[in-house]
């Protein structure tokens, strides 16, 4: 399943380690007014050029306080079915854990007998994959707030609420983060994205887990669709 291109971007993610994480490691988001932008267009046009099933290759750094962990991973993605596939190597080349899951299941298909991964490290990983790449369009049902230079989808889920974040010259998905009650659990950023075959991919993804205080960056290498 891997692709031997993840053993070439090995030695470029020793460089990223070694430079470092900014807050915002991304080019910013350039904010422009929405005055004249109709909702659901917006909401429709992302729908039809976001790419919902897709294989990836990323580097990926985990932030925990001072605490970092940093692996390149093969990523399957089918948004629609919500079924997903996840390998990661360290630094090394070496292959650290394999993971597959859908939205309500993850199993361990291979993980390194030498790392130490924390308890639920499986379930945590799948959580942070179903974050990023499920759900990003939001219900057509959806409350809108138009303001300036955002405009916001708004829709119950769980037991929380979800807010989609749309901005830029592109009125493209910017944020997405979910709340329970007035209390802002994990959000979702994405940058730069970037077009293959009429489709949209972000460069770079952020994801802030507000509740428990930890930071994930991914930065795509390679489509593989």
């Amino acid at each position: 399943m891997l692709s031997m291109t993840l053993k070439n971007l090995v030695f470029g993610l020793v460089i990223l380690c070694s430079a470092g994480c900014s807050s915002i490691p991304f080019k910013k988001i350039q904010y422009v007014s929405v005055s004249e932008v109709q909702p659901a267009a917006i909401r429709e046009q992302f729908a039809s050029t976001l790419s919902q099933k897709f294989q990836v290759i990323n580097t990926i750094v985990f932030q925990y306080k001072r605490h970092k962990f940093s692996a390149i991973g093969y990523t399957d993605i089918d948004a629609l079915q919500k079924i997903f596939t996840i390998a990661c190597l360290n630094h090394a080349g070496i292959k650290l854990f394999e993971l597959s899951g859908t939205n309500n299941s993850v199993k361990c298909k291979f993980a390194f007998e030498g790392a130490s991964f924390p308890g639920n490290f499986d379930k945590a990983v799948a959580n942070d994959i179903k974050r990023i790449y499920f759900d990003c369009i939001p219900d057509p049902e959806s409350k809108i707030y138009k303001k300036k230079k955002k405009i916001v989808f708004r829709q119950p889920s769980g037991t929380g609420v979800m807010e989609y974040i749309f901005a830029g010259a592109d009125n493209l998905l910017v944020e997405k983060r979910y709340y329970k009650g007035w209390r802002k659990i994990w959000s979702v950023f994405y940058y730069e994205y970037r077009r293959k075959n009429g489709k949209l991919y972000p460069s770079g993804i952020m994801l802030k887990h507000h509740k428990y205080n930890y930071q994930l960056i991914v930065r795509l290498k390679e489509i593989q669709t």
